[in-house]
């Protein structure tokens, strides 16, 4: 059924679901203080790090980090998408789910798209099986009709997809999905041809898009899907679907290169493999993965381009060390691939060459000695220079304490002499770029805030004080100088708005409601996030004080700010500006004195 569902619904929903009987359903939980824990169903675990807490309808896992509401839950557990997630627990609470007249849900405005890619799958699929030069290529690459059939792979014809799928759908619509382009004069053409084809499945299995490779010579030898409204290559993983599907409570995830790779260690028995097509690893991907499983080793070339790679996901994955994360990191033979590796050494050789991935700090200090061999005083210097860069981007205390050891270790130099270059260094970056006035964009969340921290740049401020109000929303947050706040410029201001307009609307709600009003935000992941962080206030009376403490700041810095920038030398100002920059003044000199 067409139409966005109110919002109105959402939250009634939420009132009349409990997020323990939810999961409880599903996991084994036990009492623990007020919450309520259990081993992680996300990832692989021996003892409880996930914890449900009935007064915030809210989950958190301490080792992978999944966190969200009962809707996050049946959505990550079930491979739900929104609405099915919604009619589910609709249904359970004995309800009907309305819909809003006017305006289709953008998910179900989609679904052609959806509907044009799996069409195509259909299509590669019945071609391959008529095409011995393919099944032989993918014969020979070890590819048997059982793993072919499971990653659902096929071949493109020089010609004939567009014809096929004509009658069913628009040319602009096969172009929208990514399996044609249009031509100078206006006529569409199939993108892939000639090609092995790989579907890309998002969670829930759809197909999103395709990665095609040439069997013959030609260029590119890869191809990729285009971006479109369901295809996002630098956050789309190959492959994971299907080792979801293959296990649902995964130990660990090895990210290899690309999808003949995972398909090659799949026909092995090795169903642990993913992709992230051809693109660099960023932080999304880290992110997803880490939300399956607490342990990613990374394979790379043993090649200079290895080693580039493995530079870029080093700066990608230190910041996301949290809690019990682990990244281990793998060196292939140059000139293998794991594809090549599994066919020569079997499983069993594969298996105990992934026993022998380094560890992320090992791996640091190891591409460091190679640029900066510590074998002098002015290597170790340079050592420990560009080491510390690198340290300074960690997010979690233990993990930069035992990176700063390691480092002390190879330069001779003492942990103390080189913490207090860390800090000297993050104060000068912090003066140097933190900008005057609030950041316009949500500040990335760490899990925990370091206790007694001063929260002194407008990213820390802005983190910390809407956590706050996300954890604690039984509080009175109807304070002048939160709505003061909302009226300054920026993403983190117009967030703060909402929220006081949800606690306006529906007082004493819980974090669940507050965080489905930002469901579909680009920032939501972020709130969600700051939802789960460990504030250590300890008290309500505490925590309110903090935040408050916060707000006023933030306003004391965009006020100076804004003023600044009116009575900038020699500048006219209109009666409005007069008039912005006497209640500014008299705002600043309120807080101050406050």
């Amino acid at each position: 059924m067409a139409g966005l569902i109110p919002q109105a619904f959402i939250d009634e929903l939420l009132e009349r679901s409990d997020i323990v009987e939810v999961i409880q359903r599903r996991v084994s939980l036990k009492k623990a203080g007020r919450e309520f824990a259990a081993c992680c169903p996300f990832h692989g675990e021996k003892t409880p790090s996930f914890y449900v807490s009935p007064q915030k309808q809210f989950y958190h896992c301490f080792g992978c980090g999944a966190h969200g509401t009962a809707i996050s839950f049946l959505m990550e557990y079930e491979n739900q998408s929104f609405p099915e997630a919604v009619e589910q627990l609709a249904e359970q609470a004995g309800l009907e789910v309305p819909r809003e007249a006017g305006g289709d849900d953008k998910r179900e405005a989609h679904a052609p798209l959806y509907e044009a890619l799996n069409a195509a799958a259909e299509y590669y699929v019945q071609q391959l099986r008529h095409t011995p030069k393919a099944v032989e290529y993918l014969k020979n690459r070890g590819i048997d009709g059982n793993t072919a059939r499971d990653y659902q792979i096929g071949w493109a014809p020089p010609s004939g997809l567009i014809e096929a799928l004509k009658p069913r759908f628009t040319p602009q619509q096969l172009v929208d999905a990514g399996l044609a382009a249009r031509r100078d004069d206006g006529r569409i053409r199939e993108r892939f041809r000639a090609r092995i084809m790989f579907p890309i499945r998002d969670r829930r299995g759809r197909i999103t898009g395709f990665g095609g490779r040439l069997i013959e010579d030609g260029e590119p030898k890869y191809l990729n899907s285009p971006e479109s409204e369901v295809f996002h290559k630098g956050q789309t993983i190959y492959g994971l679907f299907e080792a979801r599907k293959a296990g649902t409570r995964l130990d660990d995830i090895v990210v290899v290169e690309g999808y003949m790779d995972v398909v090659g260690l799949a026909r092995a028995g090795f169903r642990r493999a993913v992709a992230c097509m051809g693109t660099a690893l960023t932080r999304a991907h880290l992110d997803s993965l880490f939300r399956q499983v607490s342990r990613i080793t990374l394979c790379f070339d043993g090649d200079a381009a290895g080693r580039r790679a493995a530079w870029r996901s080093l700066a990608e994955a230190l910041p996301a060390i949290q809690g019990l994360r682990e990244v281990r990191v793998l060196f292939l033979p140059e000139g293998d691939d794991p594809d090549s590796l599994v066919l020569r050494d079997g499983l069993a050789g594969w298996e105990e060459r992934l026993t022998g991935a380094l560890p992320l700090s090992e791996t640091l200090v190891r591409l460091l000695r190679e640029e900066h061999p510590t074998d002098t005083a002015e290597g170790r210097t340079r050592f420990a220079h560009a080491a510390m860069k690198l340290v300074a981007t960690t997010r979690d205390p233990l993990f930069r304490d035992q990176l700063i050891e390691r480092v002390a270790q190879e330069t001779h130099l003492s942990p103390e002499r080189l913490g207090e270059q860390l800090r000297d260094a993050e104060d000068g970056s912090a003066r140097a770029t933190a900008p005057a006035s609030a950041p316009t964009d949500i500040p990335e969340a760490p899990d925990s805030e370091p206790a007694g921290a001063a929260q002194e740049t407008p990213s820390a401020l802005w983190g910390a004080l809407l956590a706050r109000i996300l954890q604690h929303p039984e509080l009175e947050w109807s304070q002048p100088e939160l709505a003061e706040l909302t009226a300054f410029p920026g993403t983190a201001a117009q967030t703060l708005g909402k929220l006081l307009e949800a606690l306006r609307e529906r007082p004493g709600c819980s974090s669940a409601h507050l965080l489905e009003r930002f469901r579909d935000d680009r920032h939501f992941n972020r709130l969600q996030a700051l939802a789960a962080r460990e504030l250590g206030d300890g008290d309500p009376k505490v925590t309110r004080q903090v935040a408050m403490d916060c707000a006023r700041q933030l306003l004391l810095q965009q006020a100076r700010t804004r003023i600044r920038e009116l009575t900038r030398a020699g500048r006219e100002l209109a009666t409005e500006q007069r008039e912005e920059l006497a209640r500014l003044t008299a705002l600043l000199q309120k807080t101050n004195t406050g």
